[in-house]
């Protein structure tokens, strides 16, 4: 089971926003940045000296760790979001979102932004963790369900998220009204991704759609065989994804058509990585691949033991890699050389890399590596 909640998955960046010049108006994302590339331009931790401490939470944690200014931000399967400080691994607040906290927030200026499985999206004050407003999906309002499960990209303040009620929502971050919404075929459990004034979502029944930011108009649809969880990470105008089919895409992010496809041992639910040349995806029985971005042959590949649904994260020429074997391992990105690992007490989820520190869930806790 924990394995499976594990598909909810990955990790942050700071980056600028493009319509901002502020350092008060930056944007803090995880998976990388808005492209969801999975890369941190960070300090990467090269050579592990060890636990630098371990938080315990009330749920299991699978959300993919936001470090924004200090603070590494976070929920859990009880419900709970936290926000927690980096050195000490003290807590600063907690917030109760009433069902399952999967993904971490978007950070824009003085709040946090994120949903629940409870079906609502939420705006919290960074500093207290106390509720600015609070937007009901459709899924609510009918009795179904409308998890918000991961964060949304926030652009010219509005905030884009998805729902399993089938909805891409479009809300304006100051009076939480609705600006858009867009009917995909089915459920949704992604972030969106960007690339110039595209966003980039999937739905359950194995789409992925192009959408203009500004209307919500769909531009193209790419169909894969079974449901793809995470919108696809964006490098060099090819939109890269993973399906349940067992297949990992690349497809022309301005036309929508395949480019390449590759064929793993079994489903993928996180989407790639994508640094240097290179993809990098694992698939659920914890097998790590590394294929030539412009081809989609194998370059190289590491297996481990046991279930897992998680994405790698990437600083420095490191590719940092969650198992369901209990480790975290640290690869060389080129190779696949092992340089170190780290043993935890439950599978490990979703790594974020932050300063020269690796931070991840397992089990009821959040790991921070130095």
């Amino acid at each position: 089971m924990r394995a499976i909640l594990c598909s909810f998955v990955l990790v942050m960046l700071l980056s600028g926003d493009a319509a901002q010049s502020t350092k008060r108006a930056k944007v803090a994302l995880y998976n990388g940045g808005p492209q969801h590339t999975g890369v941190y331009d960070t300090k990467p931790l090269m050579e592990l000296k060890g636990l630098k401490w371990k938080f315990e939470t009330e749920g299991d944690v699978t959300s993919p760790p936001l470090v924004h200014d200090g603070i590494v931000y976070f929920g859990d399967w009880e419900g709970y979001a936290y926000a927690v400080d980096v050195e000490g691994g003290k807590e600063k607040w907690r917030f109760m979102a009433g069902k399952a906290v999967p993904g971490p927030p978007t950070i824009y200026r003085e709040h946090a932004y994120f949903g629940s499985r409870e079906g609502y999206f939420y705006a919290l004050d960074l500093e207290t963790g106390k509720v600015k407003w609070r937007f009901e999906t459709d899924g609510v309002k009918l009795e179904k369900d409308g998890s918000v499960c991961f964060p949304p990209l926030i652009k010219d303040g509005i905030a884009y998220f998805t729902s399993h009620d089938k909805h891409l929502y479009a809300v304006d971050i100051v009076s939480s009204e609705l600006k858009y919404k867009y009917e995909a075929e089915n459920g949704m459990c992604c972030s969106p991704s960007m690339m110039d004034e595209t966003l980039f979502i999937s739905d359950w029944n194995g789409n992925v759609y192009a959408m203009d930011i500004e209307t919500g108009q769909k531009k193209w649809r790419f169909k894969a065989g079974k449901k793809i969880y995470h919108a696809p990470a964006i490098s060099d105008g090819v939109a890269y994804c993973c399906s349940y089919d067992h297949f990992a895409y690349a497809i022309d992010a301005a036309t929508g058509k395949e480019v390449w496809k590759f064929e793993a041992d079994d489903k993928i639910s996180a989407d790639p990585a994508v640094y240097d040349g290179m993809v990098y995806f694992n698939t659920s029985n914890s097998h790590l691949f590394a294929l030539d971005a412009k081809t989609g042959k194998r370059i190289w590949d590491v297996k481990k033991d046991g279930k897992v649904w998680a994405k790698p994260a990437i600083s420095g020429g490191v590719v940092y890699f969650g198992s369901g074997d209990c480790h975290l391992y640290a690869l060389d990105a080129k190779t696949g050389v092992e340089k170190w690992r780290f043993e935890a007490d439950d599978m490990v989820c979703n790594p974020t890399v932050y300063d020269g520190m690796v931070f991840f869930g397992s089990g009821k806790s959040l790991y921070a590596l130095e």
